[in-house]
């Protein structure tokens, strides 16, 4: 028999390294997945082809009720002043009636800052950051690897298994 689930978050919070920002979070979009795609032809061919490459650049999303100097002293850092963001979800599996954790690990810059407007003398919408240059992203849940990407070590997990263990044995990484 197949198991089914109904996974939905019930809720999430943004740690900066060592800074809780439960109150201050309003959004947050974690990085999009996705590969790079190579297109492939063949002489004479009908079809076709495209196969995947490197993973693309990754960014991260997230706007705050406020302007918090926390975030606003990470911003114009270089590469190797690196910034750790640690995002923690609650996921409710509806079906089986229990609680999963999910944390998810990046390690990058704050390269891009958004300020709210202003509209008679108050905050009008949030204020916003961009986390990029991400060099590091662990996603676990419930204890499992999900997905591993380190740009230093050229490390490709994905659901625990090392997919570029074979590569950089072979070109002596």
């Amino acid at each position: 028999m197949v198991e089914k689930q109904q996974n939905i978050v019930f809720g999430g919070n943004l740690w900066l390294k060592d800074v809780n920002l439960a109150l201050s979070v309003s959004r947050g979009k974690l990085p999009d997945l996705r590969r790079a795609m190579t297109d492939i032809g063949s002489s004479g061919s009908y079809f076709g082809m495209q196969i995947p490459g490197e993973i693309e650049a990754l960014t991260a999303e997230f706007d705050l009720n406020g302007p918090d100097k926390r975030i606003r002293a990470r911003f114009g850092r270089e590469p190797g002043d690196w910034t750790e963001l640690y995002w923690y979800e609650r996921i409710r599996d509806i079906v089986a009636g229990k609680d999963v954790g999910r944390m998810v690990y990046l390690k990058g810059l704050v390269n891009e800052l958004t300020t709210a407007s202003t509209s008679k003398g108050r905050a009008d919408g949030p204020f916003g950051f961009k986390f990029t240059t991400i060099v590091h992203y662990l996603d676990r849940e419930d204890g499992q690897t999900i997905h591993k990407f380190d740009y230093f070590n050229n490390t490709l997990v994905c659901d625990g298994e090392d997919l570029t263990a074979t590569h950089n044995s072979l070109i002596n990484w």
